[in-house]
């Protein structure tokens, strides 16, 4: 999409020129005409060539806060409730924003919508932003009828899954810390002090006791191999986004992922409510139960669960059930998560069954990362003090025996 700058006379043969976004030539003079304006030159705008900033280079999509999101549908649900047209709902919530890289957007979204074109496609412009269970959403509602009511759905959902990010996040954070904390105290003993209380015990020609040598030992041995411990760590993090980037090598990562002890738990109640949450929206809004498995198991952002869901979605294309193909994967989906979808497909009531779960799930991950966070900060406390505690014993037993066999 460009701008393109117009010259136009209205009705009564008035002259008007401004600029205008558009496809094509075609599009904006189109545009016009619904405008009331009779377009005379329609050309495009050229940028001009400019020197790069820095600050202006994304190696990455920018990202938009999902609580931006959420107001975007929660307001468009409410203003075409309200039975103000799309494109008004759209130009009155633009304004709104302060987020640059969400405000154009959204304007890309005026002008194609504007242009003719369906929302669900203007939104598919901008994946980076709307993932597809939200273009889909959109798409059914806009065959189907009801867009408020599945705009507000889309926004509850964002809204839950943003909740469940924060709450990953928050039970992780605390471990991050101090384990960063921690690497930098035990380097500053090892680089730094350690290399001190050598030279003063080497200056007594004592002894040391086996803990505290083995200690001298250590730090001899990392300050004369820096070169190669960075070659290593280098070595180590290469090697790790290389099996990321490598789809076995991913695949093997998020197949066993679950199997981590404590977060690998944790992990899993929140991929079974995110999956059945997404499935039931998808199919309350209409989607076909193949394209919503196939959306579902993209949006959960695991290999595994997308490799699975599309194997799902070929086997129900051949009539089988979803319970029965579900309970194949047993490692991923409990018997209790199969059986009660097998209910709900035979009593014509799978979506409310697939809520069911995901509530349960939910309010189980809610638990379990509540208790982490209650247990985690005095194991962790109770360990690195214990580690200290190691340390300085260490470095300070030969001097307490050396001023006792003085005395």
């Amino acid at each position: 999409m460009g701008n393109f700058r117009y010259v136009a006379v209205d009705r009564k043969g008035k002259r008007t020129e401004g600029t205008l976004g558009g496809y094509t030539r075609e599009e904006v003079s189109a545009e016009l005409r619904k405008m009331g304006l009779k377009p005379v030159t329609v050309e495009p705008i050229r940028g001009k060539k400019r020197a790069w900033k820095l600050s202006e280079i994304n190696l990455t999509p920018p990202k938009v806060d999902p609580a931006l999101k959420v107001v975007l549908f929660r307001e468009l649900s409410t203003l075409l409730d309200a039975g103000i047209q799309l494109v008004d709902a759209i130009s009155i919530v633009q304004l709104q924003f302060e987020d640059k890289n969400f405000r154009k957007a959204l304007g890309d979204i005026l002008i194609f919508v504007k242009a003719g074109h369906p929302f669900s496609e203007a939104l598919a412009e901008h994946r980076n932003i709307f993932p597809g269970f939200v273009i889909s959403m959109v798409n059914a509602a806009e065959m189907g009828g009801g867009l408020d009511r599945i705009l507000n759905q889309i926004a509850i959902y964002i809204e839950k899954e943003d909740d469940v990010r924060k709450r990953l996040s928050s039970a992780t954070s605390y471990p991050k810390f101090i384990a960063i904390f921690f690497s930098v105290v035990l380097g500053g003993v090892m680089f730094g002090l350690m290399p001190k209380f050598a030279d003063i015990f080497d200056s007594f020609g004592a002894e040391l006791p086996a803990s505290t040598q083995l200690m001298i030992n250590m730090s001899n041995f990392l300050s004369s191999h820096l070169i190669l411990e960075a070659i290593f760590i280098g070595g180590f993090w290469i090697g790790m986004k290389a099996i990321g980037a490598n789809p076995k090598g991913r695949l093997f990562i998020d197949k066993h992922i679950f199997k981590v002890p404590i977060a690998g738990h944790i992990i899993h109640k929140s991929m079974i409510a995110r999956f059945a949450k997404t499935l039931a929206v998808l199919i309350r809004s209409e989607v076909s139960l193949i394209n919503a498995l196939k959306i579902a198991g993209n949006t959960s952002d695991n290999t595994y669960i997308k490799a699975m869901t599309e194997d799902i979605s070929t086997q129900i294309a051949h009539g089988r059930s979803l319970g029965g193909q579900l309970a194949k994967y047993d490692n991923i989906f409990p018997i209790m998560v199969s059986s009660m979808i097998s209910v709900g497909e035979k009593s014509g009531a799978l979506a409310v069954m697939l809520e069911k779960i995901s509530e349960f799930h939910e309010a189980d991950f809610n638990t379990s990362v509540d208790k982490l966070s209650a247990t985690i900060e005095p194991i962790v406390m109770g360990g690195l003090g214990l580690v200290i505690a190691v340390i300085v014993v260490t470095l300070y037993l030969p001097i307490f025996q050396m001023s006792t066999a003085i005395h």
